[in-house]
């Protein structure tokens, strides 16, 4: 019985399937059967069922780009402004606006800009522009993080601008993928930009702009602004074509579950998962311990398993498609039970009552192990992996109890450390700073809110944070070995243990749309380069 609960919604849609090709008139198989060829795959054609672009929006948010209030909304910020530096789907980093950058020691940069390029009023873009935008945006939560460590920035003619950092940072380009407005305009519901498009007057379409420098080549006249903010009616309105794109998460807690029959595109991104250890509990306060459970992380079977081709497993704290990534290195320290059982074991876990469990020997006194183990609820996927890790562990003799709790709980067990062990998540910025993972305390804006960051480990030593300021301040030369020195301290230390990153999807109807090089941080990128075919 229980098998055929579970066969019979396959059935039925057979059958209706079934039903659905018979009768079919021979125009519309024969229209069934064009393709056309996207890359060098073929695919089905499909047009736009309205023939018209259109992505979606809420107007109840605005489209300030600086303010960023809604997620939705800023899915298409950058086919109104453009970016001072575009981080690609590679991590490189390309920019229009920069012409030259300048620094001798990574803390004092100076950039020049090009000012043909014009604002949606004709006016022309200056420097005073540029820094009026970062100086704004350090002050709203969308870019606050990325922005933490400039000190000052400040137009210094109208086609250069400086920036000051609080510690070098060699990678900073890679963190001024921040909108351009207009000098004064943060406060404006739409600010003025120098972007491909304009709002219309009627509020719900983008207009293209005939002074922008890649006009001839924009893939449409108009963009089509749709309100579906309910998650039925989205999904609903892109199966229909009224939608013509939509981004999906299928690893966080937003996977919403479309059909199978669009154009998938990867978005590599920069948001990883990771065991943490409390560096207080008695089980991980040895390095042996916490490599032990890095070495017992089937990091590629949990990509196959829960992630649904939407992650790239790693070994080390940085994107593999990254050339600060070492593979060898990063292979000799992936899943390897036989090198996890050898750490525990040299770390005194042993069976010593020969009870087919493993204990921990504690000053000479036998402790029974029991791990707290926590993950948050909010995504299946993290909670498959996790619950995955807690039975090989099992499985080795190590006793672990994975405790699976809502977000709130979740937060609480981390801050109060009520932990030994977690299952977390990151969004790491484009120059691959974890250091606030380390560091003891960060003093937010609120004078009186000091917190501990995000140091759950409760760890305090130095090396760590160290470690990031040599790799951030090192050259182009140096910094392979600056970040190799770096992840060889993580990694044999197991500081913390780097499972994959995700990746997310950009979905389209299939032939509709091509030329797309979308980016984590923008779905618009090089919208100039794309085609369109709405017939």
């Amino acid at each position: 019985m229980e098998f055929l609960k579970k066969r019979l919604p396959i059935l039925l849609l057979a059958f209706a399937m079934l039903l659905s090709a018979c009768g079919k008139t021979e125009e519309e198989e024969q229209q069934e059967d064009e393709v056309v060829y996207v890359g060098d795959q073929v695919v089905q054609q499909t047009s736009a069922a309205d023939n018209i672009f259109s992505v979606n929006y809420d107007p109840e948010s605005g489209v300030n780009p600086i303010r960023a209030k809604s997620a939705t909304n800023m899915q298409f910020w950058s086919l109104m402004y453009d970016s001072i530096f575009v981080v690609e789907n590679n991590f490189s980093v390309t920019s229009e606006i920069v012409t030259e950058t300048q620094t001798s020691d990574y803390q004092w940069w100076v950039f020049y800009i090009d000012t043909s390029i014009t604002f949606h009023d004709g006016s022309n873009l200056s420097a005073k522009d540029i820094a009026y935008s970062i100086n704004r945006a350090k002050y709203y939560d969308y870019y606050a993080s990325r922005l933490a460590n400039i000190y000052g920035c400040s137009a210094m003619g109208d086609d250069c601008f400086a920036i000051s950092l609080n510690a070098p940072n060699s990678q900073l380009p890679a963190m001024l993928n921040i909108p351009i407005i207009k000098y004064g305009s943060v406060d404006d519901p739409v600010p003025l930009g120098t972007g491909p498009y304009m709002l219309g007057e009627s509020g719900d379409e983008l207009v293209a702009y005939e002074g922008y420098r890649h006009y001839d080549t924009l893939p449409v006249e108009t963009v089509y602004l749709k309100d579906y903010t309910d998650t039925a009616a989205k999904i609903s309105a892109f199966e229909a074509s009224l939608l013509d794109i939509v981004t999906n998460d299928p690893t966080g807690m937003y996977n919403l579950g479309y059909g199978s029959s669009n154009e998938t595109r990867y978005i590599e991104t920069s948001n990883m998962h990771y065991i943490g250890f409390n560096f207080q509990s008695k089980y991980f306060s040895n390095l042996l311990a916490r490599c032990a459970v890095g070495a017992a992380v089937d990091r590629q079977g949990i990509v196959d398993s829960y992630m649904e081709n939407c992650a790239v497993p790693t070994v080390l704290p940085v994107h593999p498609i990254s050339p600060l990534y070492d593979s060898g290195y990063a292979e000799e320290h992936d899943f390897d039970l036989e090198r996890a059982e050898i750490l525990f074991s040299n770390y005194g876990i042993k069976d010593y009552d020969v009870d087919g469990v493993l204990e921990i020997l504690i000053t000479g006194i036998v402790v029974e192990i029991d791990i707290n183990f926590i993950v948050n609820t909010d995504s299946t996927a993290k909670l498959e992996a996790a619950r995955a890790i807690a039975e090989t562990l099992n499985e080795m003799g190590i006793k672990v109890t994975l405790h699976e709790l809502k977000w709130e709980d979740y937060v609480e067990a981390l801050e109060s450390g009520n932990y030994d062990m977690y299952y977390g998540e990151v969004r790491m910025t484009p120059d691959w700073d974890l250091s606030y993972l380390f560091k003891p305390y960060t003093v937010y804006r609120d004078p009186e809110k000091i917190q501990k960051g995000m140091n759950y480990a409760n760890c305090f030593e130095e090396q760590y944070i160290n470690a990031y300021a040599a790799y951030l301040g090192a050259g182009e030369e140096n910094r392979n070995m600056a970040f190799s020195d770096l992840a060889k301290l993580i990694t044999e230390s197991g500081a913390i243990i780097p499972i994959c990153f995700e990746r997310q999807e950009l979905l389209t109807h299939r032939g509709v749309i091509s030329g797309i090089s979308c980016t984590q941080f923008d779905i618009f990128n090089r919208f100039y380069e794309w085609t369109i075919n709405l017939k």
